[in-house]
């Protein structure tokens, strides 16, 4: 969750590639902001900018104040703090002599008013043995630029004030700050010296807010910022529907957060009834699927004149089944009786289980159908020629397969004698007992 100062979050600024860094230094006489870039001037800072030798018409000052909270105001972000931290302002400065550009000024931050004449002689961190005069109240790791001014027209706007600072303008990735005993460490170390550092401020009720609630600084409120501006809640959990949410006027009083949509930077919607959280819409989040009912994936069921009986499992319906009906969303036991189907079957329950089930269309018609008496009859016939054949069936399996030679010859006696003498004779002899 990003880190707030009076509940103004607080973004870390960094350079992440090529088209970031610091182009340009400018002269300025107030705080400026210029399309697509930020703008930071010295007014505000104590012995920022001074007069170092009259004479040779050099000039020295503050470029950018390490870990230092700069205070923004813009549509897009609404009310924020920016810090420079000190490996940043390293690799800025770097960058900032290597593309060449330790000339480059220019007036007020005004488009097309680069400036000839104004030369840097010096550029140094403070730190590691390196201490400015005049300047003790900037953190290590700030950095300085000296510059001997040839132009008469800005040497006379120098010495008569109508230059007063410097201020730096380049395009910085902003990233939330995640560390909160560091930014604790520095509202520490700045604590009772904003009265001091911002009294010539123009906006002196941003000033006098920020004085007041240096002593509530990184309270336990959780905070996000919106297109409304920023939303906090008590407490540094993640928001929930039902969560009490507030806005903060300029002096730092908290108040209910108006009802209405409020969306976020990563697209979230927080619909606000009544000063809490009604609800929060992600549009991202996808839609999950409606579950099967348990009753539908777990049980069979079939709809009868009594309602719908269900059972245990997807396999059809059989006897000795438990059957069960749903009484005020509960299972209970089938009633005793017949339950008729809609295609007409019934079903026979008797303890609780299916004892029978009968169809209608394979049931016997009733009597009195001559066709029907017909086919009474030749089924009779049917079964009683089939009686039959099993009881010659079951004789034949106990008969032997062919009689013994002597039965063969014997019942062959009866038949008058062939008339060969050999064959008449083996007659006899087979039939002799």
């Amino acid at each position: 969750m990003i880190v707030t100062i009076g509940g103004i979050p607080v973004y870390d600024a960094v350079i992440s590639d090529e088209e970031t860094g610091m182009f340009k230094i400018s002269l300025v006489d107030a705080p400026a902001v210029m399309s697509d870039f930020q703008a930071f001037d010295a007014e505000r800072k104590p012995m920022l900018y001074a007069i170092s030798d009259e004479e040779k018409r050099l000039v020295r000052g503050c470029i950018m104040r390490a870990d230092f909270p700069i205070y923004r105001n813009e549509p897009k972000m609404g009310e924020f703090y920016i810090i420079y931290k000190a490996d940043t302002i390293r690799q800025m400065a770097e960058k900032y002599l290597l593309e060449g550009r330790q000339n480059s000024v220019n007036l007020m931050h005004e488009e097309g008013s680069d400036v000839e004449g104004v030369q840097m002689v010096q550029y140094f961190i403070k730190g590691d043995g390196v201490s400015v005069e005049g300047f003790d109240e900037c953190a290590d790791g700030s950095l300085f630029g000296e510059f001997h001014i040839l132009n008469d027209e800005v040497w006379a706007q120098v010495k008569a004030g109508t230059y007063k600072g410097f201020s730096l303008e380049g395009v910085f990735d902003l990233v939330p700050e995640q560390d909160r005993d560091e930014i604790q460490e520095i509202v520490d170390v700045l604590d009772g010296a904003f009265r001091k550092l911002f009294k010539n401020h123009k906006n002196m009720s941003k000033l006098s807010r920020l004085k007041e609630t240096l002593a509530k600084m990184l309270q336990e409120f959780g905070n996000v910022t919106t297109d409304r501006g920023v939303l906090s809640w008590d407490g540094d959990e993640d928001l929930k529907e039902g969560d009490s949410v507030y806005v903060e006027d300029t002096e730092g009083n908290r108040t209910p957060a108006e009802d209405g949509d409020y969306k976020t930077e990563d697209n979230k919607v927080i619909v606000v009834v009544d000063g809490k959280v009604a609800e929060i819409k992600d549009a991202e989040a996808e839609v999950a699927p409606e579950a099967e009912p348990e009753t539908e994936a777990a049980f069979g069921a079939v709809n009868t004149d009594k309602g719908v009986l269900r059972w245990e499992g997807e396999e059809d319906l059989k006897e000795g089944d438990a059957v069960f009906v749903e009484r005020d969303g509960e299972r209970v036991p089938a009633e005793d009786g017949e339950y008729v189907t809609e295609d007409g079957k019934t079903i026979v329950v008797a303890e609780g289980r299916v004892a029978e089930i009968r169809d209608a269309e394979a049931e016997v018609a009733p009597e009195g159908d001559d066709e029907v008496e017909a086919l009474r009859a030749e089924n009779a016939a049917l079964k009683e020629e089939v009686a039959s054949l099993k009881a010659e069936v079951e004789k034949m399996k106990k008969t032997p397969a062919a009689k013994p030679a002597h039965e063969v010859v014997k019942d062959e006696e009866k038949m008058s004698k062939t008339g060969v003498k050999g064959l008449d004779r083996l007659s006899r002899i087979m039939s002799a007992k």
